[in-house]
């Protein structure tokens, strides 16, 4: 990993009653594997943990929090599209990371109607063969 990952401490059960339930702390793994940790509420401290599963053992109260993480996890460095000069991370997997849309093209059909549907990434993302296989693939498996 080389660039930061951002998640968040959610809490179900609040064990010790001192944080409440939900979004209780805002964190980033580092891409040296270390995680800070900022925690919400009155009393508002950030703490810093040399692993990340340090904290979920101390914080998780046996599954009552959990790790969520708010960025997708980076495509790794075995996938054929670490080609691109753009993402040194990896391509997000098309499942999961920016949204997708969805909208007609110009071009018309001799009694006008449209017949080219493009589908792109949200946000100004750029896509990959693999996000164009993985959608061809959705829109075929019907015919299965």
């Amino acid at each position: 990993m080389t660039m930061p990952r951002r998640f968040h401490l959610q809490r179900n059960h609040d064990v010790t009653g001192a944080s409440g339930v939900g979004r209780v702390a805002d964190g980033v793994l580092w891409p040296d594997g270390t995680a800070s940790l900022r925690w919400r509420g009155d009393r508002a401290s950030t703490v810093n943990w040399d692993r990340i599963e340090d904290a979920e053992v101390i914080h998780g109260h046996g599954g009552h929090t959990v790790i969520v993480w708010d960025d997708p996890e980076p495509v790794g460095w075995g996938n054929a599209d670490m080609n691109c000069p753009h993402c040194p991370d990896g391509h997000t997997p098309p499942d999961h990371g920016q949204p997708w849309g969805a909208y007609l093209a110009s071009d018309r059909d001799g009694d006008g109607q449209p017949t080219t549907i493009h589908i792109a990434r949200a946000g100004g993302a750029h896509v990959a063969e693999s996000d164009a296989q993985w959608i061809l693939d959705r829109l075929n498996a019907a015919r299965g």
